[in-house]
């Protein structure tokens, strides 16, 4: 049985959760949000390769697309990779905490936390904060 907030759905157990999750603050015109996502890495590749290549693909994809500091942080006892970037969309300017986390066997887990323009560093703080609080389940992901 698959768990979403709505409900649950009997899926075949060889389905493997793909879903994108888009959360937003709901304060008015913040322009915040986080966005989680599920990835297997590449067989043969680490996590760290994981993580710099996924960087390479986004500075191919984005417009001015920057990484202003990278960290090796822990998630609820997970390790983790967390990029500081920017990269201008068609709206104007992206500032985002990319984290990603590995998760059991070959699974990670992205979450992105993004502002408009430039984030504060109140933001970084509680965007963080949000972002320490993931617990993976027993399966890890």
């Amino acid at each position: 049985m698959y768990r979403i907030n709505e409900g649950s759905i009997d899926l075949p157990k060889d389905w493997q959760d793909r879903t994108i999750n888009v959360l937003a603050s709901n304060a008015a015109g913040s322009g915040v949000s986080l966005t989680i996502t599920r990835d297997d890495m590449p067989w043969g590749m680490d996590f760290g390769e994981y993580v710099e290549d996924q960087s390479k693909q986004a500075a191919t994809a984005l417009k001015n697309f920057e990484v202003l500091d990278r960290r090796e942080v822990t998630v609820n006892k997970a390790a983790a990779i967390e990029l500081e970037c920017r990269w201008t969309s068609r709206q104007g300017r992206v500032h985002q905490l990319i984290t990603t986390v590995q998760g059991a066997a070959r699974q990670v887990m992205v979450l992105t936390a993004s502002a408009n323009d430039i984030m504060s560093d109140g933001q970084k703080k509680e965007l963080r904060r949000i972002v320490s609080t993931l617990k993976l389940d027993k399966a890890g992901g």
